[in-house]
Formats: C-alpha cells, sequence, structure tokens
C-alpha cells in the first residue's frame, strides 16, 4: 500500500480501527474519518504506535450530518492529490431518532452520508491510477425478507429497530451494485462485504433497559458468544482483503465474506431497486446542488 492513500469512515473503534492499523502497517497514508475528536485523537496515537507508520491523520466527519459529509469532502478534494481507497465503515445499530436532517438515523448514517460522501470523492478518486470504494454491509441485509421499505422509507410507522438497521445493510448493497455499473470504464471499482458477526462497541449504541437485559444474557451465553463470533483482527480481514489485494484490481459490483465472494440476497442484485434507491438517495442528500456546487468551485 505504499504511495496509496486511504479514508476511512469510522475508524476511531472496532473494526475501522483495525483496519486501520492494518493498511497503516502497509504503508498507507490513512485518513480516520471520525465525528469525535478526542476519541479520533485517542485513536490516532494508537495507530501510529501499533502500524510503526506516523503519515495518519484524522478528518471530522459526522455522518448524522449532510452538511458535515460535504464540508468533509470539499476539505478533502482542497489538500489531497489523488484518493486510492475509500471504505465506508461507519454505522450505526439498533438506536432510536433521526438525523440532523430528520431521516430515520439508521438509513442516513448507514446509508445516505455514505451515498453523498462517496459521489463527492468521485473525481477525487478519478485522479489515482486504480481506486476502490468499499462498503461495509452485514449478512442482516438478508434478515426478515428485508426489502427497501419504499412506503415509509424514514420509518414514521412502528417498527423493530433490528429491521431498520437491517433495511440500510440491505441499501448498502443496492448502492454499491448500482455505483459499480455507474463506473464501468473507469479506473474505479466498488465492492461491498459481511465482516463476520464481531465482537465490536457497535453493541454501544444499544441503551436504556435494553442494555441491561443484553448485558445479563451476554453474560449467560458468554461461550456460546465467543465461539460463534469473530474479534476484530477476524473481523477486519475482508476489509483488509478488499482493500489491498492485487488480483481484485478489476473485480466490481461482488459481495465478500471472509475474504471470499459470496452470494447476496435475491432483491439485492435487482437492478430496477437499485437504479430506484439511487433515485431516491439523489434526492434526499440533494446531491446534484451539491455536485453543481463543486464544479462551481472548480470554475472559481
Amino acid at each position: 500500500m505504499d504511495g496509496k492513500t486511504v479514508v476511512i469512515t469510522g475508524s476511531n473503534t472496532g473494526i475501522g480501527k483495525y483496519t486501520a492499523v492494518e493498511l497503516a502497517k502497509r504503508g498507507a497514508h490513512v485518513i480516520l474519518a471520525c465525528r469525535d475528536r478526542k476519541r479520533g485523537e485517542e485513536a490516532l496515537k494508537d495507530i501510529c504506535k501499533l502500524s510503526g507508520n506516523s503519515n495518519v491523520e484524522i478528518e471530522m466527519l459526522d455522518l448524522t450530518s449532510l452538511k458535515s459529509v460535504r464540508e468533509c469532502a470539499k476539505r478533502l478534494r482542497e489538500r489531497l492529490s489523488k484518493l486510492d481507497v475509500l471504505i465506508n465503515n461507519a454505522g450505526v445499530m439498533m438506536v432510536s431518532g433521526k438525523s440532523v436532517d430528520g431521516y430515520e438515523i439508521h438509513f442516513a448514517v448507514n446509508h445516505l452520508g455514505h451515498f453523498l460522501f462517496t459521489n463527492l470523492l468521485l473525481d477525487l478518486m478519478k485522479k489515482a491510477s486504480t481506486a476502490r470504494i468499499i462498503n461495509v454491509s452485514s449478512m442482516t441485509h438478508s434478515f426478515f425478507n428485508c426489502t427497501i421499505n419504499w412506503d415509509d422509507i424514514n420509518f414514521e410507522k412502528p417498527h423493530l429497530k433490528m429491521y431498520a438497521y437491517s433495511h440500510s445493510k440491505l441499501a448498502n448493497i443496492l448502492f454499491t451494485n448500482e455505483l459499480a455499473r455507474k463506473l464501468q470504464g473507469t479506473n474505479i471499482t466498488a465492492n461491498s462485504l459481511h465482516p463476520g458477526v464481531a465482537r465490536s462497541e457497535v453493541i454501544r449504541y444499544m441503551c436504556g433497559r435494553y442494555q441491561i437485559i443484553l448485558n445479563f444474557l451476554l453474560f449467560l451465553i458468554t461461550p456460546l458468544w465467543w465461539c460463534f463470533t469473530k474479534n476484530l483482527e477476524q473481523s477486519a480481514q475482508t476489509s483488509i482483503y478488499l482493500a489491498s489485494d492485487r488480483r481484485l484490481d478489476h473485480v466490481t459490483g461482488k459481495y465478500f465474506s471472509d475474504c471470499k465472494e459470496r452470494q447476496s440476497s435475491a432483491i439485492s442484485c435487482n437492478e430496477q431497486c437499485a437504479k430506484r434507491l439511487w433515485q431516491l438517495s439523489e434526492e434526499m442528500t440533494h446531491l446534484n446542488d451539491a455536485l453543481k456546487e463543486v464544479r462551481d468551485q472548480k470554475n472559481d
């Protein structure tokens, strides 16, 4: 990864942090896109120490805010000459509430924020010899016979938090597949992955009385939990593989797990569904206005 620049969202903890360490070890210039400066600075010190690479930086990015996404992408475009790898790793799970822009929080953070961020960095990625977009999804995209909730995209009606999470993970794969089609003939590939059920800090988002119940259940099933889940090193391997393996230079529009290509759900492979989601995401993120602003800045 010598000479390559990598941006990883949600890289101050968990799978993202371990991925950052391993890519920095391989010589990459790593940019940690995080929303919490204090946690980001602590992670920065750890990553530099563990990797032996001081070419690691922080960029502030809050995926709950489309304004923050636009501002972060602008700073990156202004100071980088190219971007080789973008790993959309950040995510929330089983939380309540809306984003700054009023969207259901799972869909906003896990999909819409990354949708806008990726599109605003494409010109920067086209300046690399080869570039890769890696979207961290989940096997849960197929739970509940999940499909896109077209009639209630913002989940105003009562719903299970786990369904909302699965919904956003399905959106990750549909977005990846449509992006790969749109980027055919360019130097950029796009792939998605399931990292495995990780023993990561994603559990911190499960709050209130449910946290107490969850802690009790985990105490009871700890032996099974450790048998059937992965540690951070194991969970990060597919992201590292997709970012660094030279054999994948021209592989695009695929879904991976355990460093192998897998078959995702039937609906996640539906081209019409992917196109419809893209159009809806364009509208929800005001992508065309954001791209026009980028073009105007270039002309200035």
